[in-house]
């Protein structure tokens, strides 16, 4: 009987074998080599599943995108606004969630090592505007379900902004873990 893969787990893996080259290399240093080493493959059959270390870096980008969508809708269906003292602290909440995360969550940890490279490679830094837009649009949508009407286009790309500043400092361990309430208070619908 033939063997049986489940191609989207083997995608998975390579892509966390990926990630798990950039804790030593940077994106720029990583071979595909290096990667089906890490994942416990050959070179030819990580090939089956990226022709190419572009084509891997854009389905990492895809992944990022998809996870933490996924994870902030999630988020936000999960914890009522009725549950905090006011809309700040709620907000505070999401943001500690998008800075700490949940435990046992598998986060993508190499966000801004494609951020950087979206500015030498035009295809990543399609899929980089993309999945902003995208994250402008999810944020667009979760503030509306918190405060209605009120929240603005603009709300929702300050949300992008702190979302992705929160990014840039975790991943450079600088982040104290506590989201500065002067902050939160720059937008007048976190007051509400």
């Amino acid at each position: 009987m033939p063997l049986v893969v489940d191609k989207e787990e083997e995608r998975k893996k390579i892509l966390r074998a990926f990630e798990s080259c950039l804790k030593e290399k940077p994106v720029f240093s990583v071979s595909l080599r290096d990667i089906a080493k890490e994942a416990g493959m050959t070179h030819p059959k990580l090939l089956n599943y990226f022709q190419s270390k572009d084509d891997l870096v854009l389905a990492y980008c895809d992944y990022i995108k998809n996870f933490m969508s996924e994870h902030c809708r999630t988020w936000f269906r999960e914890h009522s606004p009725a549950n905090y003292t006011n809309k700040k602290t709620y907000m505070n909440a999401f943001m500690q969630y998008v800075a700490e995360g949940k435990e046992g969550e598998e986060r993508p940890i190499a966000t801004v090592q494609t951020y950087v490279l979206a500015r030498y490679n035009a295809d990543v830094e399609r899929m980089v505007k993309e999945e902003f837009l995208s994250w402008r649009a999810l944020m667009k949508e979760c503030l509306v379900s918190v405060f209605g009407e009120d929240a603005t286009d603009a709300d929702s790309e300050y949300m992008m902004i702190l979302i992705a500043g929160v990014f840039v400092c975790r991943y450079n361990g600088v982040l104290s873990g506590k989201i500065n309430d002067t902050l939160m208070s720059a937008s007048g619908l976190f007051q509400k």
